[in-house]
């Protein structure tokens, strides 16, 4: 049979419970009994909204972990808890509550349903813990398998956010023909900053730094330098710090040898990290020593490595220090040591460190800096145009005066509208409001402010004045 979906709601400052029942679950995904996502499982060049809301709908079990943050989370709340409610009442999905920390639910639409652990006592008033996790685990084991037959007749064909039906022409009162479109190619933007990373990877020790708020097409610009790199005959591999499990944060020898391993697996060389390490030295330079032992000797082909959503590091000091004063160092070193010129860096990110504590140890102050702008309006008329939708100037302008020339706004809105389910009007009407299309990245916004309370006094602050406001610099920068 195949296994059962299970999708996990949660709080950002719940993530630590969430990975404690994810390793409680582990022997039910190594049975295949289930097969778990949440958001850190968002994959590099994905719409984070989308990923969400797919693996949402896609779900035979919805985990809710309760907590006032939980609670409290507009996000968590009003559109992930709401939809799995439906799902549940429609018998698409099974809902169970998880209740972590103490926080009054009562009269919450998930009041109904049978909570977890046992006659949901709070998993944190458990002791040891453990029992109440595994209690939960069994509850899930139990679900699952009144799930699998059903799971079992279900087709789920992959589902891409990407690729939509563009309608007839006589539908669409165009001269283009109904066809499949996947924008990646057919919808592809080619910017100046592509040629400038093209030819700067060519250059020994080369460090690229692409950057820009999110869903700018930083990760689509990153991968279109490693399919170049790749089809040089390159070696190439990818990071995603976004994905990385929070336990590599909490050691530096941990994280590097992590780093280590993941890079050494994806260009096919398997050695036993830990086995190479000596204590006596710091994790840089046993980092070092792998790298030019086992990656970089012999004179082979270039590596380009890109590591994508690198401002995670920053909430880890310890680690911020030591990686990005890693990488500084391998870029100067390429300089003077021949087997460092073949090494290719490329670092994403949508924000630079708050206080750079050296900038003789920062990788941000080096290399080619790339910063990715809006679409201009010849671009995001042209997609209007490659969509197949007929649109005034006036029309174009219409839509650039609602989202200005933001890829990924532009992107779906032009997508949903070219597939039928919206007219130019609908949109305009209904995408600032929380049934709109944009709903989810407006709220994940929000969410953000939510989570961390000191950014979102300071953007009332900001919205509620007519006159300039003096902010903590550090509440600036974050902003």
């Amino acid at each position: 049979m195949d296994p059962v979906d299970v999708f996990f709601s949660y709080s950002h400052k719940d993530e630590k419970y969430r990975d404690k029942l994810a390793t409680h679950l582990s022997m039910l995904q190594n049975q295949g009994v289930i097969r778990s996502w949440h958001d850190r499982k968002i994959g590099a060049g994905e719409e984070w909204a989308k990923a969400i809301d797919d693996n949402l709908q896609a779900a035979d079990i919805i985990l809710l972990l309760i907590s006032a943050d939980f609670l409290a989370s507009r996000y968590c709340y009003e559109i992930e808890m709401k939809q799995a409610m439906a799902r549940h009442e429609a018998g698409e999905a099974t809902v169970i509550p998880i209740i972590l920390r103490p926080v009054d639910w009562s009269g919450a639409p998930f009041g109904k349903l049978q909570a977890f652990p046992k006659n949901a006592k709070v998993v944190t008033k458990w002791s040891p813990q453990d029992e109440a996790f595994v209690d939960i685990a069994q509850g899930i084991r139990q679900a699952a398998e009144d799930m699998a037959e059903v799971v079992a007749k279900r087709n789920h064909p992959p589902q891409s956010p990407y690729v939509f039906q563009i309608r007839s022409a006589k539908a669409k009162g165009g001269s283009r023909p109904a066809a499949e479109f996947d924008p990646n190619e057919d919808f592809h933007v080619v910017l100046p900053d592509e040629g400038r990373c093209k030819s700067e990877i060519h250059k020994p020790g080369a460090l690229i730094r692409i950057k820009s708020p999110n869903n700018m097409g930083k990760t689509v610009l990153m991968n279109r330098v490693l399919e170049y790199g790749s089809g040089l005959g390159w070696r190439v591999a990818s990071l995603n710090l976004e994905q990385t499990n929070r336990k590599f944060f909490d050691d530096i020898d941990l994280f590097m040898q992590w780093f280590c391993a993941s890079v050494g697996r994806q260009l096919g060389v398997r050695v036993n990290v830990r086995e190479l390490w000596d204590d006596i030295f710091g994790a840089n330079d046993n980092c070092t020593d792998y790298f030019e032992n086992y990656l970089l000797k012999d004179d082979r082909s270039p590596i380009v490595l890109a590591i994508d959503n690198f401002d995670r590091v920053f909430a880890y000091p310890d680690i911020e220090t030591d990686f990005c004063g890693l990488l500084r160092g391998w870029h100067e070193r390429s300089k003077s040591h021949s087997e460092w010129e073949q090494l290719r860096l490329v670092i994403v990110h949508s924000q630079e460190p708050l206080a750079q504590r050296d900038i003789n140890q920062s990788p941000f102050n080096v290399g080619m800096p790339v910063e990715l702008q809006e679409f201009t309006p010849d671009q995001v008329a042209d997609l209007v145009g490659r969509h197949g939708l007929g649109w005034s100037e006036a029309e174009t302008q219409q839509l650039i005066e609602l989202v200005g020339g933001h890829p990924y706004l532009v992107r779906t809105a032009l997508a949903k509208v070219a597939s039928g389910d919206l007219t130019l009007g609908e949109l305009l009407e209904t995408a600032p409001t929380e049934a709109g299309i944009f709903s989810g990245h407006l709220l994940g916004h929000l969410r953000t402010l939510e989570d961390y309370p000191e950014l979102g006094a300071a953007m009332r602050l900001v919205l509620r004045s007519r006159d300039p406001v003096r902010l903590k610099s550090e509440e600036s920068f974050r902003l």
